[in-house]
């Protein structure tokens, strides 16, 4: 398979990377070897002053190295070969006896970015495609080609740990003013700006190097590199509680070869990455970058089937949900009209939206110009007025049945023939919800998670009479929204609540036996959730979870009936961080445990940690199967996809029933034997998990 194409004009080269048969350019092993042919011929010749490294595919300089091979990496010898080789390739592009450029055009990523800081010079295009960075922390690896030492050289460490351990993707003019390239031009004057810029090369007959540092250092990189380390190592452990590995590799890493020569400090790189790319966390992480990226691409429906045009957007209900699905729509430039019962409610809903373009505003993503732009696409109403022009309405009332089938008998009276009606319900049957509607095929459920503006997931929901082209325009819209979507069976709860608050339910039954907040939520925390479910369950309003929990109990019975406590925490006024009184007293940035709580304790008792994990998570394991049962959700990939960007599941654990896997289907079953006969039927087995033990069988296969 050949990938590159070799040009020479005037003493200009240039050499074209076109890789057969695939969208992107990726630097794989016979990849690399094409490469080293091709860079061994040219260390002798004579005919060259300049090298160009250039791209023909649209929006994609080099997307990476082949993440399917590295994968596929089992044993740490091997991997330290392979990566070694990789480097040797590319340094040869640093040997070269001429000047060598890199015109970026597109994404520059991982591997593609390692080639690119291995030439003199480097220039990036304003394409918004434009993405240049180091993301490999988010697979469990770190840059292996090179990459940890020469963009130290270029930037310096401080910036280059930052750069790497946040997976920082920097658009061409941020490349240029953290002087990454070395000019940011028009992608339609590229061509043109190149030849000025190798011209003026030419002219100063100047050769940037590319070993040694090429930067001024600041007073802590000379006197106090420690202090760098330090504080990083200190962020990252904040941030990651020491799950992820890679991070703190990175670091120490850059401590190991801060003195020491480029090859010397190349091979302490790729023993690092060869320890880490052959790491289950890794193997994990990286199955859920396909899992992504294969959501991002999923259909769900037939091919052929076309979105509608969304231009005119409407949202009913001016609550948290309600407002943060106005800023979403606004936020990716659609009109946007909020509906509400009253101005006041209007103007409330306002104040949370402006606060939310106002953070970012402040973190310099938005500038106040952006921000104008973005609010003016918002209008708002206390009535039906204007409906009649919406594409996509979405209700976003209270969770009540009554209530919000009395929105839909109003809006079908408004609305043109190809409005959809999409409800944001958390619980309630889509079906259900549809059943006095005229058109059932243009309603859908479209399920957000809190906040709106932080949380990447949306569930679609189908009902029994929902539409393929309703599915389509609605996963459309999600994903031009930035938002990953999974589309899920019509079920009480759906997906990602019917597993999760049989899980909240445990940890308050875990309580009611005598349990301490404290520890359980520690233990949890400790687990890997961003959260513990205490903190979780007053963040979401125990209220709002009781109510949802009811839903569940109706629908599911005996398996899901509702924890004593819960009922009387919602008596008490306990509402969570709401009303400042939940399973916590909530005074500014301090959580204490709401002593009142011990009046409904009547024992006490320490639980063993591991009783605490089995416990809650082997009950949403047993629900998460019921779902595969049941069809709810197609896959244990896309399912454990939902309930990472749904709940934060720790994704270095690979997702839910990756987990199971891991714990072994046979240990599962026979823990959830061991429970239900201690603490009754909501721990029966499911039928997939009771066949899969018995068949040695996991969820995910090979």
């Amino acid at each position: 398979m050949k990938a590159f194409n070799l040009s020479i004009k005037n003493k200009i080269a240039t050499l074209l990377f076109d890789m057969e048969n695939s969208n992107v350019n990726i630097l794989s092993i016979e990849v690399m070897k094409e490469l080293e042919g091709i860079l061994d011929k040219l260390k002798t010749a004579k005919d060259i002053d300049v090298l160009l490294f250039k791209s023909a595919k649209k929006d994609i300089f080099i997307a990476g190295a082949d993440i399917s091979e590295i994968k596929a990496l089992q044993d740490e010898d091997v991997s330290y070969e392979v990566v070694r080789s990789g480097q040797i390739i590319l340094r040869k592009i640093a040997l070269l006896p001429f000047f060598t450029v890199a015109v970026i055009d597109g994404a520059c990523l991982g591997g593609g970015f390692e080639l690119a800081l291995n030439c003199n010079y480097r220039i990036a295009t304003e394409n918004k495609k434009t993405k240049i960075g180091l993301p490999e922390v988010n697979l469990g690896i770190l840059p292996g080609f090179g990459g940890t030492q020469n963009l130290k050289y270029l930037i310096g460490k401080q910036k280059s740990i930052e750069l790497i351990l946040g997976a920082k993707l920097i658009n061409g003019k941020k490349a240029q003013k953290l002087k990454i390239v070395d000019a940011c031009v028009p992608e339609g004057y590229l061509d043109f700006k190149v030849k000025s810029f190798v011209k003026d090369i030419l002219d100063k007959n100047t050769r940037k190097k590319i070993d040694g540092r090429r930067y001024k250092e600041n007073l802590l990189e000379r006197f106090a590199p420690k202090l760098i380390y330090y504080f990083a190592q200190k962020a990252v452990i904040k941030k990651t509680k020491g799950k992820y590995p890679a991070a703190l590799e990175v670091i120490k890493l850059f401590k190991e070869t801060d003195k020491l020569p480029i090859n010397e400090a190349l091979s302490f790189e790729a023993f690092a990455f060869a320890r880490l790319c052959v790491s289950d966390i890794s193997k994990n992480l990286i199955s859920l970058y396909y899992a992504s990226e294969r959501l991002k691409h999923d259909t769900f429906v037939d091919k052929g089937i076309k979105a509608l045009p969304i231009i005119q957007t409407s949202v009913i209900g001016s609550g948290v949900m309600g407002g943060g699905i106005v800023w979403l729509f606004s936020n990716m430039d659609r009109a946007v009209r909020l509906k509400a019962r009253s101005y006041e409610s209007i103007a409330a809903s306002f104040k949370h939206i402006s606060a939310s373009y106002n953070a970012i505003r402040k973190r310099k993503r938005l500038t106040s110009r952006e921000v104008e732009h973005k609010m003016d696409h918002i209008s708002y109403t206390d009535s039906y007025n204007g409906f009649g022009n919406m594409d996509f309405v979405v209700e976003a009332v209270v969770e009540d049945k009554e209530t919000k089938q009395k929105v839909y008998k109003d809006l079908e009276n408004l609305i043109k023939e190809s409005c959809i009606i999409a409800s944001n319900t958390s619980s309630l049957s889509i079906t259900m919800l549809s059943e006095n509607m005229k058109h059932p095929e243009r309603f859908i459920g479209m399920h957000f998670f809190n906040p709106v503006s932080r949380m990447p997931l949306v569930e679609i929901i189908a009902g029994k009479q929902t539409s393929d082209e309703t599915i389509a325009t609605t996963l459309k819209l999600a994903r031009d929204a930035g938002k990953t979507a999974v589309l899920v069976g019509d079920c009480a709860g759906f997906l990602v609540n019917r597993i999760l608050l049989p899980y909240i339910n445990e940890c308050a039954r875990l309580f009611e036996e005598g349990g301490s907040i404290e520890q359980i939520d520690k233990t949890i925390e400790d687990f890997g959730m961003p959260m513990g479910p205490f903190i979780l369950a007053d963040e979401v309003g125990l209220d709002v979870g009781y109510k949802v929990s009811k839903v569940l109990e109706e629908s599911y019975g005996k398996r899901m009936e509702v924890a004593p406590i819960l009922s009387k925490l919602i008596d008490m006024k306990l509402l969570g961080k709401k009303n400042k009184k939940g399973f916590y007293l909530h005074n500014g940035k301090e959580k204490i445990v709401n002593p009142s709580l011990k009046s409904l304790q009547f024992v006490h008792k320490k639980f063993d940690n591991d009783e605490i994990i089995d416990r809650t998570m082997l009950i949403m394991i047993n629900e998460a199967a019921r779902t595969l049962e049941e069809g709810i959700v197609e896959n244990a990939s896309d399912l454990d996809m939902a309930m990472i960007m749904g709940t934060g599941f720790p994704p270095f654990r690979g997702g839910l029933l990756k987990y199971a896997d891991t714990m072994g289907i046979e240990k599962v079953h026979l823990s959830l034997l061991h429970f239900e006969e201690k603490y009754g039927k909501r721990y029966a087995s499911s039928e997939l998990i009771v066949s899969m033990a018995q068949n040695k069988e996991t969820f995910y296969k090979g």
